[in-house]
């Protein structure tokens, strides 16, 4: 645990750093969206999120559809890259919230665990395989 918390003292300092840029108009838009990706892709980002958030993960994803089922089958519905947008216009709502850094950083891990998030962050160590492994063709030279 204790490698989770020095995990976490450095996220906070750095979501800290970013939070100063961004309150002062330095860093927005993309290069926000940039930075806020670096940040949750890190080493230290990967280690809170498989000890805090991944045990978790059911109960988010339950507890995200309970509270908002219109947006749920809504966001399932749009393409990948209006997914990815909304994703990151949610990291910014977070970015604008008073709570203290730590907060920020477990709120953003907890909404990129969510299905429809979850190809955005390389959180897990999991490889997945490309489409066409998984789904080979079927269709015969002879048909």
């Amino acid at each position: 645990m204790a490698g989770t918390e020095k995990a976490m003292e450095r996220l906070s300092g750095r979501m800290g750093t970013l939070d100063g840029l961004y309150k002062r108009g330095i860093v927005t838009g993309d290069l926000l969206w940039k930075q806020l990706k670096s940040l949750l892709s890190s080493k230290d980002a990967r280690a809170v999120f498989s000890t805090l958030i991944e045990p978790d993960k059911k109960a988010l994803k339950i507890l995200s559809r309970i509270e908002d089922p219109e947006g749920w089958r809504e966001l399932f519905t749009k393409d990948r890259d209006l997914r990815e947008a909304i994703f990151y216009k949610n990291l910014v709502n977070i970015m604008d919230s008073e709570k203290d850094h730590q907060d920020r950083v477990l709120r953003m891990l907890q909404i990129a665990c969510l299905p429809f998030y979850s190809g955005f962050l390389p959180l897990t160590k999991e490889i997945k395989k490309a489409s066409s492994d998984l789904k080979p063709s079927r269709v015969s030279v002879l048909d």
